[in-house]
């Protein structure tokens, strides 16, 4: 059955407030591109919604768009055909729930029309709130959501695909279900599983047989082990009565008594000689110990006659030193002495130089002084004529008139005022024009004035005015407009107000007031100019000119004093100049300094060389003394005569340690010990041995006695019959456990190959796709149908199998993908109506793979149509299709 969408439109889902139709759809591949947020898996949904989702459902809450209240109504759209025939589906939900579909020429209302399509698209309706993937039957198992590619449950759709496979003749898992066939293997499984795990191992009553025998086993067969001990103890028992019979005659522990005490006789022997062997070590050590002290005693000794020698050798060594310190100091003081003089005569040159150089440089400040009284004097005289031209100019611009250029620019804006005012006053004003013959005149009273009109000439009548005629007649003329009267009296306030103001500037007219502001001006100019002359002669103004001139003056008397005061100059003095001077006794200072240095530096040798020459003497002298202390010869003479006699005892010594210690080395005094602790050791356990026996016999007697009264034969003989019993019951189960596993997996081995052959044509239509993707590889199905071992050959040549379920993400994507077209081949084939919907798959693909994907997707499309939405739009330009953009 072939179905295409053709046209679908949503409207207030979601993001989609206003409505958004999208029509034109292919009947193969159909690739929809658009970023992310622009509303593809809003779309997805909303397909979803119209099929899966009730339309009185109030379990779709996320169709509504943001932030819209209850009024919202999510509306969706669908026009598709059905083997050529056109169908409509409308669906909206929430604020308006409703739902129609037209199929041809039939219509269907509600809950109607959404039973008609589950049955049509294979996929069912939750009992209560949102739908749920058991509900989508074959759709959920077509259309893929964003992020899901490589999940695949094959199972909500299960008997559809079953109902697919089923053929003619019947061989199918459906009719394996109908025959009993699956119901007879499962009993019988329920069968085997009573018996056994699913591992095969024993349970339940198997299990508890296995136990009886074991159990019974081992009680057998600790019976008969009982019943050995007993036959064996009683054999013990004469044989340990024979031993202790014969310890008891032959009481081996004496004689190792016996050689006990020989061994401890000699190991204190031992003992003593050990001990006296140390003494003598020890004593050894203090010998060696004296003699080390006497010997360093006499080097001692020794050691003072040749610290004489040395102290003499010093002494004569010291004086030697003095002599020559004494020698350098005399000589550094000559040298001191001959510095100081230098110093001294450079000193009295520096002073001449000074007081020469003092004189030149009061002579220049001298006629500097009077160069500068000269040019003071000057400098005043100048400054005091340009004041007084100065203050001249000034009392001219007091006693003039004053006015300012803002006043007559206010007077030339009020003429101008006046003047515009007259203007538009004329502009509306009433002419009268007259012609008089000579000598007659006529009056013309205005504004309570008379004016006489002569001749010829023009009058502007602006106010009511009166025109008197010869022989006592008279003409009113009364100028028309409220304007005229109102500029007539703006015209006036502008004549009154420039009179005004020139009665206020002292002037007649603005022609005086711009002739009295030049000559305001001319007299400012003047006197900037007198003052840029009063600047420039005396920029600081006349008492400075005064003060430079008193201060020149005094440094001519102080400069005349000051030369006064200096010596005059003899005629030996050098003339050296100051610099030359001051170069000549800085390097005396120096050269003094550094003789003072080195008279210093060989006072300090002189001196350190007198205490080393005393401290010499003292030291001699104290050697000398030691050398003659007569209690010196004395302990020389004792401490050699106990060295010797140490010397002595110390070799006689040494020889009877020597024989001591090889006596003890032959007697290994180590052995003697080993020895005791043997022979104790032998002599207890022979004793504690004998006693354990008599023990043991009268133990082991009581407890023959006990197994005899006991009857083992009679129970060993009632547990063997209960083990032959169960070992029966084992065997039978054992049979029937086998039996019933050899059955089932013989069933199951039929069961398998009948799914095999039922799976032909699924596997068929993967293996179309597969080697597209992964040439040489097969996918093996499961029992329920979904693509579970994938074999494929390695890079080194060899196959290899394993789960999908361990693949990579994007690897799991790809299969799950061409497993869904081969689904959809299948139930095509079947007459189910299929369509393909992919949200953002294949997005984990490499450029390889998502190059074969594309081969296999283009393949299906040519038998489904497919809806594939994308934000990568790069990626399917080479489809064979347009890619339509979202508007």
């Amino acid at each position: 059955m072939k179905l295409q969408i053709t046209r679908l439109r949503v409207e207030q889902l979601r993001r989609f407030r206003s409505p958004l139709e999208l029509n034109g759809f292919e009947p193969g591949l159909n690739i929809l591109a658009a970023p992310n947020e622009a509303g593809k898996s809003t779309l997805v949904r909303a397909i979803r919604a119209a099929f899966f989702e009730r339309h009185r459902s109030t379990a779709v809450e996320d169709l509504r768009p943001w932030g819209e209240g209850s009024g919202a109504a999510p509306m969706v759209e669908l026009d598709f055909l059905l083997d050529g025939e056109g169908h409509r589906l409308v669906k909206s939900f929430l604020g308006k729930k409703r739902c129609t579909l037209a199929a041809g020429a039939r219509a269907f209302d509600g809950t109607d029309a959404e039973d008609h399509l589950a049955q049509l698209f294979g996929f069912s309706f939750a009992g209560k709130g949102a739908s749920k993937p058991e509900n989508w039957g074959i759709p959920g198992l077509l259309w893929v959501e964003q992020g899901r590619g490589q999940e695949l449950d094959v199972s909500h759709a299960h008997d559809h695909l079953h109902d697919a496979l089923r053929d003619p003749a019947g061989d199918s898992a459906a009719a394996l279900v109908a025959g009993g066939g699956d119901a007879i293997l499962d009993s019988l499984r329920a069968q085997r599983d009573e018996l056994l795990t699913s591992t095969g191992k024993p349970r339940a009553a198997h299990a508890e047989a296995i136990a009886q025998v074991a159990a019974l086993e081992a009680e057998l067969g600790a019976i008969d082990a009982q019943v050995a001990i007993y036959r064996q103890q009683v054999d013990q028992l004469a044989q340990m009565r024979n031993q202790h019979q014969a310890d008891e005659t032959a009481r081996p522990w004496e004689s190792l008594r016996e050689e006990l005490l020989v061994a401890q006789r000699r190991s204190s022997a031992l003992q003593a000689g050990q001990e006296q062997l140390r003494n003598d070590r020890a004593r050894f050590r203090q010998l060696q110990e004296t003699r080390e002290l006497l010997a360093k005693e006499l080097a001692g000794l020794a050691q003072h006659q040749t610290e004489a020698q040395a102290r003499a050798r010093a002494c004569e060594e010291a004086a030697k030193l003095l002599q020559d310190g004494d020698a350098a100091v005399s000589h550094a003081r000559q040298n001191a002495a001959e510095a100081q003089r230098r110093v001294d005569g450079a000193r009295h040159a520096w002073r001449s130089a000074s007081q020469q150089a003092q004189r030149r440089q009061l002579g220049q400040l001298l006629q500097q002084a009077q160069d500068d009284a000269s040019r003071s004097a000057e400098s005043l005289a100048r400054a005091k004529e340009a004041h007084a031209r100065l203050a001249a100019l000034q009392a001219a611009t007091a006693a003039a008139p004053k006015i300012r250029a803002a006043d007559v620019e206010q007077l030339h804006k009020l003429e101008r005022a006046a003047h515009d005012a007259d203007l538009r006053r004329q502009a509306v004003a009433t002419r009268l024009q007259f012609a008089l013959p000579e000598g007659q005149t006529l009056q013309l009273e205005a504004r309570s004035d008379t004016h006489d009109l002569r001749g010829n000439g023009e009058r502007l009548i602006d106010a009511p005015a009166t025109l008197h005629l010869p022989g006592g007649g008279r003409l009113v003329i009364t100028p028309g407009g409220d304007d005229l009267a109102a500029l007539a009296r703006a015209h006036g306030d502008a004549r009154d107000a420039l009179r005004t103001a020139l009665r206020a500037a002292g002037v007649d007219d603005i022609a005086e007031a711009q002739s009295r502001l030049a000559a305001s001006a001319d007299l400012d100019a003047q006197i900037q100019l007198a003052q840029q002359a009063l600047g420039i002669v005396a920029p600081r103004g006349l008492d400075t000119h005064g003060s430079e001139l008193a201060q020149a003056q005094s440094r001519i008397a102080t400069a005349q004093a000051a030369l006064q005061r200096l010596p005059a100059a003899a005629e030996t003095d050098a003339t050296l100049s100051i610099e030359e001077a001051e170069a000549a006794q800085q390097a005396a200072i120096v050269a003094e300094q550094a003789a003072q240095k080195t008279l210093a530096d060989a006072q300090r040798r002189q001196s350190a060389a007198q205490q080393a020459s005393a401290s010499a003497q003292r030291e001699l002298a104290a050697a000398q003394a030691a050398l003659a202390d007569p209690g010196r010869q004395q302990r020389h003479a004792q401490a050699t005569q106990q060295w010797l006699a140490v010397g002595a005892e110390a070799e006689a010594l040494t020889a009877r340690i020597e024989q001591a210690s090889a006596e003890v080395q032959a007697a290994r005094p180590d052995i003697v010990l080993q020895d005791i602790d043997r022979l104790q050791r032998s002599i207890e356990q022979l004793t504690r041995g004998h006693q354990l026996r008599r023990e043991q016999l009268l133990l082991l007697e009581n407890t023959l006695q006990q197994a005899g009264a006991q009857g083992l034969e009679e129970h060993r003989e009632a547990v063997a019959g209960q083990l032959s019993q169960a070992r029966r019951r084992h065997a039978e189960l054992q049979r029937r456990a086998d039996a019933l596993a050899l059955l089932c997996h013989k069933l199951e081995q039929k069961r398998q190959a009948t799914l095999t052959r039922l799976q032909a044509p699924l596997q068929a239509r993967m293996q179309h796709y597969l080697p597209l993707l992964m040439p040489g590889a097969t996918v093996q199905m499961d029992a329920g149908l979904a693509p579970a071992t994938l074999t494929r050959v390695n890079a080194g040549g060899a196959s290899e199998s394993g789960q999908l379920q361990e693949l990579s993400f994007g690897a799991r994507e790809q299969l799950r993908l061409i497993s869904r077209f081969a689904y959809a081949d299948l139930l095509q084939e079947a007459g189910r109506p299929t369509l393909l919907i992919l949200d953002d798959a294949l997005v984990h693909s490499d450029a390889p793979r998502l190059a074969q994907m594309k081969r296999a997707l283009f393949d299906a499309a040519q038998r489904h149509q497919v809806l594939l939405f994308t934000c990568h739009p790069e990626h399917w330009r080479d489809m064979g299709v347009a890619l339509r953009p979202l508007a």
